[in-house]
């Protein structure tokens, strides 16, 4: 009798752990469910690809922010990173002398990745709260978008159409915005789970001083860090701006919220107490679900904000009890 009550008290806490690493995914699935019970209309194909479309967006940036997570920092100009770079391309763009769209993109994503070197020289070189620094700079970015915007919604009509693809094409019923989504993910999980520097990095986050102990240099893992989230975060401003053939100064903060809940959220799934890529991608579709739900519901927008902040606030409060230590110190992977 023992060794049979042992075995169910196994199987329930191997249940319980099963649900645990996918609540995210099985959370999708049934808002899913639940919104279409409530409105037919909500499971139409074209809907459900408005949704992917959206949790694109919300995704890379999210992507992005955990990077600098996953070793112990905070970037809260993720937002800013992305609107400067949507902005500095639509000024690039209407240049004569820079007539290929390509270059305007490499030319953008290397001045946002500059940005990155100054976020981590001073909130990692010098020692400044990350949080502090990123946000300060965010600041500096706003202003550079409003000098380049001259401080006004700036229309994008003579943008090449191969360009626009990226925001507003399809392959088949398939918008663009979710392959490239889907690429940039497959890139970043290989990165974080097969190469030296993903594993670098993951180590930064799990333990500093072992790090240092062992040779790996800890300023240098986070300012690559920093730098890949800018780019990351850079390409979304892209994508938002190709999607909506226009740049306004809430271009990144408009998302930067869910994107930063995508990744904390993200923690809960697969490797509970984890940042980690996958998490991200079904954290980003929990999101864009429940926007998109809320919308067609025909509730007020309000309501969606209230939603979005509980959730941050449990995405927060789970990852804290999964450390003693506090905010952003969770282990990844």
């Amino acid at each position: 009798m023992a060794d049979k009550g042992m075995a169910v008290m196994k199987t329930k806490g191997k249940a319980g752990e099963t649900v645990t690493k996918y609540f995210l995914l099985i959370a999708d699935v049934l808002l899913i469910i639940i919104f279409g019970i409530m409105r037919p209309g909500f499971l139409q194909m074209s809907n459900l690809l408005d949704i992917v479309a959206t949790a694109s967006l919300v995704g890379t940036m999210g992507m992005g922010a955990s990077i600098v997570m996953m070793v112990g920092e905070m970037n809260f100009g993720v937002g800013a990173e992305a609107t400067l770079t949507a902005a500095m391309l639509g000024w690039i763009l209407g240049k004569e002398y820079v007539p290929v769209y390509v270059l305007a993109v490499l030319i953008v994503l290397l001045l946002i990745g500059l940005v990155g070197v100054v976020d981590s020289y001073f909130g990692v070189i010098l020692g400044v709260p990350a949080f502090i620094a990123t946000l300060a700079i965010s600041k500096i970015n706003d202003g550079f978008v409003n000098l380049l915007t001259e401080n006004r919604t700036m229309f994008y009509n003579n943008w090449p159409p191969q360009f626009k693809w990226i925001g507003q094409g399809k392959i088949g019923p398939i918008p663009v915005s979710a392959v490239v989504f889907a690429v940039i993910a497959f890139l970043l999980w290989f990165m974080m789970d097969k190469t030296r520097l993903g594993a670098y990095i993951q180590a930064v986050g799990n333990n500093q001083t072992c790090c240092r102990q062992v040779g790996i240099n800890v300023r240098k893992i986070k300012i690559i860090a920093f730098i890949i989230c800018s780019l990351v975060c850079g390409f979304a401003g892209i994508m938002a701006a190709s999607k909506t053939s226009n740049v306004m100064s809430t271009l990144g903060s408009g998302i930067m919220m869910d994107a930063m809940a995508s990744a904390m959220l993200g923690a809960t799934f697969l490797r509970p107490g984890r940042y980690n890529i996958q998490g991200t991608v079904v954290a980003a579709l929990l999101t864009a679900i429940i926007s998109n739900g809320i919308t067609f519901c025909g509730y007020p927008d309000y309501i969606q904000n209230i939603v979005n902040g509980i959730i941050l606030l449990i995405a927060v409060g789970y990852i804290a009890m999964t450390r003693k230590e506090g905010l952003p110190s969770v282990k990844m992977g």
